[in-house]
């Protein structure tokens, strides 16, 4: 991937789904090589409503909210949790990455267009953004190398969940140690 797009695709935990959001409890912390970044929303401005793969609105984030995102520092994807005010794991995104790490003391990833999508009505996982991974190739954004990688790692990431159907995260232990 070019250096100066690098730098756009860089997402710190501690910014992402952050623009509805007037205030909320953030935590970082660390287990082994895995970084955890919870988010309880306190106040917004608006709830993240996004349609599911059949075209239902579900509300995402909202006042009383969770977001936890796990970022394992030696794998190239990023898995963010959302979870209901009674702890109830809604669904989960995965962004597949170039590379994760930490600056300043927080976990971020390069992302690397390619996302895998749950949706927990049809209990499905699916790629999402393969226009935008296509399109950063065909633009030399990213190279044949990354482009290999990203499909690589979701293609294992896709086989894993559909053999297992989740991943073996206790996230609401995670939540329930903080709140």
């Amino acid at each position: 991937m070019r250096k100066k797009y690098i730098e756009k695709r860089k997402k710190f935990t501690t910014n992402t789904y952050m623009k509805e959001t007037i205030d909320c409890d953030l935590i970082i912390t660390r287990e082994d090589e895995t970084y955890i970044t919870i988010k309880k929303y306190k106040k917004m401005n608006g709830k993240f409503i996004t349609k599911n793969i059949v075209g239902k609105e579900m509300t995402y984030l909202d006042e009383g909210y969770y977001l936890v995102e796990i970022t394992p520092i030696n794998e190239n994807y990023n898995i963010r949790f959302y979870v209901t005010p009674d702890k109830s794991v809604l669904d989960y995104y995965i962004d597949i990455t170039l590379k994760n790490g930490v600056e300043y003391k927080i976990p971020y990833y390069i992302d690397l267009y390619l996302d895998i999508v749950h949706d927990n009505d049809q209990d499905k996982v699916y790629f999402a953004d393969e226009d935008e991974l296509k399109e950063a190739l065909d633009n030399k954004i990213i190279s044949k190398k990354d482009y290999n990688l990203a499909y690589r790692v979701g293609n294992k990431l896709l086989k894993t969940l559909k053999e297992n159907k989740h991943f073996n995260i206790d996230v609401i232990k995670y939540i329930n140690k903080y709140y």
